[in-house]
């Protein structure tokens, strides 16, 4: 067996003889040659490992020349010089650490020993060799022994043949791919148009209805693959998150799964899960008779809100999980393994964990997966249904209307052509433009509210009414983060101990922020009248509005001074006194900026104060017709104010029944990541 030859800074030589399973054998072009830079092992080499002194030692380690690793084609290259190190803990072990370098024609086809590497980059390999306490292991049989026993996990093969308490770890920037089947829980958001047929019909439309749906995804991200064989004789494998590392998720729903994209399968699906006569409005979609670009706009649509809602769910679960935590860990029993575990598990190592989510395997335990984490909480797509009341049946509004996805959330909207144009991106392809849907949302939810709190009959007390919004941010600073907490604390999902932001983090990456609040009819009903019925006072939604303002403007900002007229109830009195053209006299100490931001506070405040509160007497009164709710109602929507659609206007009609209402939140991004949810069914039900 061919021997390593290990020398320190002054060529004083050790010989390590690999074992038969060393993956400097296996793996490696070129038997190496390793030079320890920092070492005098004439005055270290005799220390045994329980010695303080041995401690923390570490030192680089060169490469006589230059080393490729692959058993046919290399997949990774060490370059010559200082291209390694050696390590020594406190709990006597000894780590061989390499840096290498992955082919530029790395491709996923790869196979062994490619971990799914993004071609081109560093490949971080650490083996470490645990010895017991007190046993006398001298520092060079240490270093010898854990060059014999080093292992790269690349293969099955690789952690059958691990030494009892060794750990091995490679660290890669590339991909991870799984594939599985999933529940898809179609949740539905049925929301009123501004003018609304008398009398008003009932909407043949379930609050929720699954769907299953066959999954691919692949995460992009810095990760880490670790085995460990434990004294056992079971070996542990997990991949975790590296730290503060962006993660990219890209998902599809897999052809030729029950579910398929790529037909309108998956919409009538959709359809019949959320249809209270599915029979009914299938018929009514199929006997249609759609066209071909009917048919593709449908198609894109579905496909890409689903893969979007998956992509978010996905995302949410691995970067929730902190780099202590493997997203996915598995137990594994070499003694047990048949040909298909191994297949699995080689399949697993190149990056595609597919096979180890497909079934049963011999020898194989999950302890924990995201991906089954992420199933068994449901898959929840919004199906947002604007103008519903016109139409009925969710069948009619999709043949005369537009299927249209917002690319953010990834939420399904089903509208009436009118409200379609309106809101069409013109950027994406049967996509939404995520500005203009988050205003007629709120604009529409707010048409809604005041329909479900009305003596009429809109719909059923099952059927839930939404608010929501949804932003996607790049580069996310510390006070724009701040504001994504404190609207989860204005929803009651935070407290302030909760949102403790880590030191020294000047940009928190790309974020994701998704907010929403539920309704059923009951609470609905009790934003507008109290328990005896009676409209409640313009004050009351006058402090909501206020209060709703402490949580969006941030202490320490630049705008602070937008919290006086927040928290000042005198103040905020000699403001409705003044008016708003002679409200800058009041803050002449700010800027024109901060003054006009005031102004608008005011000004939007009490917009929604005065809709809310007119709203509320139109309901009170039992002889409001429907043409006089109408025509109200349309006046609220022409002057439905921009910050309506914010966190403000999502945070001021929750404030008026907290906490009964339902909420959740989801944030997603490299350095922090929230996901919180208080169920309204659970709350309505007390």
């Amino acid at each position: 067996m061919p021997a390593i030859p290990i020398t320190d800074q002054f060529g004083i030589a050790l010989d390590a003889q690999p074992a038969n399973t060393s993956a400097l054998l296996t793996y490696l072009k070129q038997i190496p040659s390793l030079k320890l830079e920092s070492l005098d092992l004439t005055k270290i080499a005799g220390l045994t490992l329980d010695q303080p002194a041995v401690r923390n030692i570490s030192t680089g380690i060169s490469f006589g020349q230059p080393i490729d690793l692959g058993k046919d084609a290399p997949k990774l290259s060490i370059a010559a010089g200082v291209s390694g190190s050696l390590k020594f803990g406190d709990d006597a072990s000894c780590s061989l650490g390499i840096e290498a370098t992955a082919s530029a024609k790395l491709s996923e086809a790869s196979g062994v020993l490619s971990f799914g590497a993004a071609p081109s980059t560093k490949v971080e390999i650490t083996s470490t060799s645990h010895f017991p306490r007190n046993s006398g292991v001298t520092l060079a049989q240490a270093v010898r022994d854990t060059v014999d026993q080093f292992t790269i996990p690349a293969a099955a093969s690789d952690l059958k043949g691990m030494a009892a308490g060794q750990r091995c770890e490679v660290s890669v920037n590339g991909k991870l791919r799984f594939s599985g089947s999933a529940n898809l829980l179609a949740v539905t958001n049925p929301l009123a148009a501004v003018t609304l047929p008398s009398p008003l019909p009932g909407v043949s439309v379930k609050a929720a209805g699954n769907v299953s749906v066959g999954v691919s995804c692949t995460l992009e991200t810095e990760f880490a693959v670790s085995a460990t064989k434990l004294d056992t004789g079971l070996v542990r494998l997990g991949w975790r998150r590296k730290k503060a590392s962006q993660v990219t998720v890209s998902a599809s729903a897999s052809e030729g799964i029950e579910a398929q994209i790529g037909s309108t399968e998956l919409f009538t699906k959709i359809i019949g899960a959320i249809s209270k006569d599915p029979e009914a409005d299938l018929k009514e979609l199929t006997s249609a008779g759609l066209s071909a670009d009917q048919s593709a706009e449908i198609q894109q649509a579905v496909k890409a809100a689903v893969a979007r809602k998956l992509e978010i769910s996905v995302q949410a679960a691995f970067t929730a999980s902190d780099t202590q935590t493997t997203a996915f860990d598995y137990e594994l029993d070499p003694a047990k393994w048949d040909d298909a575990s191994q297949h699995a598990i080689d399949a697993a190592l190149t990056g595609d964990l597919s096979l180890l989510h497909a079934g049963a395997l011999s020898g194989v335990t999950c302890v924990r997966s995201i991906w089954d984490d992420v199933r068994k909480r449901s898959l929840e797509l919004d199906v947002n249904l604007l103008g519903i009341f016109n139409f009925r049946s969710v069948s009619s509004l999709a043949l005369e209307g537009k299927v249209l996805v917002e690319p953010v959330s990834g939420a399904l909207t089903i509208t009436d052509t009118a409200t379609a144009d309106r809101i069409r991106s013109t950027q994406v392809n049967f996509g939404a433009d995520t500005e203009k849907l988050r205003r007629v949302l709120a604009e529409s939810f707010l048409l809604t509210a005041a329909y479900h709190g009305s003596n009429h009959e809109l719909s059923a007390p099952t059927l839930r009414c939404s608010h929501s919004y949804f932003d996607l941010q790049n580069s996310t600073g510390v006070s724009e983060m701040w504001a994504k907490l404190h609207t989860g604390i204005g929803l009651g999902l935070l407290t302030l101990a909760d949102v403790m932001l880590p030191k020294d983090v000047a940009d928190f990456g790309r974020t994701l922020f998704l907010a929403s609040a539920d309704y059923d009819d009951r609470l609905v009903r009790s934003m507008f009248l109290d328990s005896t019925g009676t409209a409640l006072p313009v004050e009351l939604y006058e402090r909501m509005g206020r209060m709703a303002l402490q949580f969006v403007v941030m202490p320490g900002d630049d705008d602070e001074a937008r919290l006086k007229p927040a928290s000042d109830d005198i103040l905020w009195k000699r403001m409705k006194e003044a008016g708003p053209t002679t409200i800058p006299s009041l803050f002449v100490f700010f800027a024109e900026p901060i003054q006009r931001a005031i102004v608008s506070d005011y000004l939007t405040i009490r917009w929604w104060a005065d809709a809310m509160s007119k709203t509320a007497q139109l309901l009170e009164s039992r002889s409001t017709t429907h043409e006089q709710l109408a025509a109200h109602l349309l006046d609220v929507a022409k002057t439905t104010r921009e910050e309506f659609g914010q966190p403000w206007g999502l945070i001021a009609m929750n404030l008026l029944v907290q906490p009964q209402g339902g909420a959740r939140m989801v944030l997603t991004g490299p350095i922090l990541a929230l996901e919180k949810q208080r169920d309204l069914a659970a709350v309505a039900t007390k």
